[in-house]
């Protein structure tokens, strides 16, 4: 059937008039309906119960607006929740392949007391999204409240996967429920490395470091490099929490190295000094009295050493501008030797080497370089570690000092070369 319109006449020009008028009015509609639904179905506009009366009855078979109107009736401090579910019911009947709705109706059932409706009705949802890890991790959390621990695991572990950001939360959810359940954590987090250096930490922060440091030590050394910031926290943290022999450990791993059996690291001065994983590698800091910088130039063995360049300050003082931390046996006698040049030494009494057991507890200190100018003179510091309160590892410092013995003394000026710590038990 084909409809014709005469436009030589007045009627066929009146009926076309009204046919566009009547076509762009239904135009005008459509539009102002998909604005009103498109912005206030926008999860990201706070919308209250009031402002969505209106709009929902023009447009009453919008599924959007009757979720939005089902999650502000939730969230209202005078809530109706037949009405929300109501509503929440009406989105999924006009469009029964939206998972967020059903959501939405999970959180209404759950709120009326109703948890295996909620369960039913996320379950529901991960079916039509299997992908999406809010459906996961909303029904990890509801099976927790159910008492089921076990089943949330599973989704606690998709949800995380796809979304590290929540891990840290999961995990101290889990912990709690789970009464610190060191395989249920471990489900969760997976295998990802950035998952287990978080999972670590966070067994770090409950007091559990010997277990940390397994779940770090399972990491390869590739994704403990990669993230360097983290890895670094974290050995912090062990060291902190006073597992200096396995943070020790862990970080000659990283750095490529071992437990060498002299226990001082980079004693030589032969590799560059770590910028990302310094805990145990040498540490040169900035002084108005002196510049610290490694000499490829002079050595006594290898080809590099530590030169230090005093200023010709009044009242010369080195703390612990140069210094290493290294593990120690408690309540064992080691025995440490390096070797010393200077080069036109002036100094009331030149720099020694210290271990200490802090910034400022000497335990014992070498004799101090010779001023003048010299060959290479042997430094030794036999000591005691000192006792841990654990018995554990313990560790001390090696630093390199000048502390004058009055208020103020004559200025240091001149070079001084050190090489070739090593560090032994007796």
């Amino acid at each position: 059937m084909v409809l014709k319109v005469s436009l030589n006449n007045w009627r066929g020009r009146l009926a076309l008039g009204i046919l566009v008028l009547a076509g762009s009015s239904l135009l005008v509609v459509v539009i102002v309906s998909r604005f009103v639904i498109g912005t206030l179905g926008d999860d990201r506009l706070k919308v209250t119960r009031d402002m969505l009366q209106v709009p929902l009855g023009y447009l009453p078979n919008s599924a959007r607006l009757n979720a939005r109107l089902a999650a502000a009736e939730l969230s209202e401090s005078d809530r109706d929740l037949v009405s929300a579910k109501a509503h929440a019911l009406r989105a999924i009947n006009l469009s029964p392949n939206d998972h967020r709705f059903r959501v939405t109706l999970a959180s209404i059932q759950e709120a009326e007391g109703d948890r295996a409706a909620a369960e039913a009705s996320l379950e529901a949802a991960r079916s039509l999204a299997p992908n999406d890890w809010r459906v996961h991790y909303r029904l990890g959390n509801l099976l927790v409240r159910e008492g089921k621990l076990t089943q949330s695991l599973e989704e606690f572990r998709i949800a995380v996967a796809a979304n590290n950001t929540v891990l840290p939360g999961t995990l101290d959810l889990v912990w709690r429920a789970s009464r610190g359940d060191l395989e249920a954590v471990q489900t969760v987090a997976g295998t990802s490395p950035k998952a287990r250096l978080t999972l670590a930490q966070f067994l770090v922060n409950v007091s559990r470091p010997t277990e940390a440091a397994s779940v770090f030590g399972s990491i390869d050394r590739a994704g403990r490099v990669a993230s360097s910031l983290e890895s670094t926290n974290f050995l912090n943290s062990l060291i902190a929490a006073g597992e200096l022999g396995s943070a020790r450990d862990l970080w000659s791993e990283i750095v490529g190295g071992d437990r060498q059996s002299t226990l001082v690291w980079n004693g030589g001065f032969e590799r560059d000094l770590s910028k990302d994983f310094a805990q145990f590698d040498w540490t040169l800091g900035r002084s108005e009295y002196a510049r610290f910088v490694i000499d490829a130039a002079v050595a006594r063995t290898g080809s590099r050493s530590l030169r230090v360049e005093f200023a010709g300050r009044d009242t010369t003082l080195l703390d612990n501008e140069v210094r290493q931390l290294v593990a120690v046996r408690p309540g064992v006698r080691y025995s440490l030797e390096c070797y010393a040049k200077a080069s036109e030494l002036e100094t009331p009494e030149g720099p020694r080497v210290v271990v200490s057991s802090g910034p400022s507890a000497w335990i014992a200190a070498s004799d101090p370089v010779v001023h003048g100018t010299g060959d290479w003179q042997r430094l030794v510091v036999d000591f005691v570690a000192p006792q841990s309160a654990s018995g554990a590892t313990t560790a001390v410092l090696i630093s390199i000092k000048r502390k004058p013995k009055f208020s103020y003394d004559e200025p240091t000026r001149g070079t001084v070369w050190f090489d070739d710590f090593s560090l032994k038990e007796q």
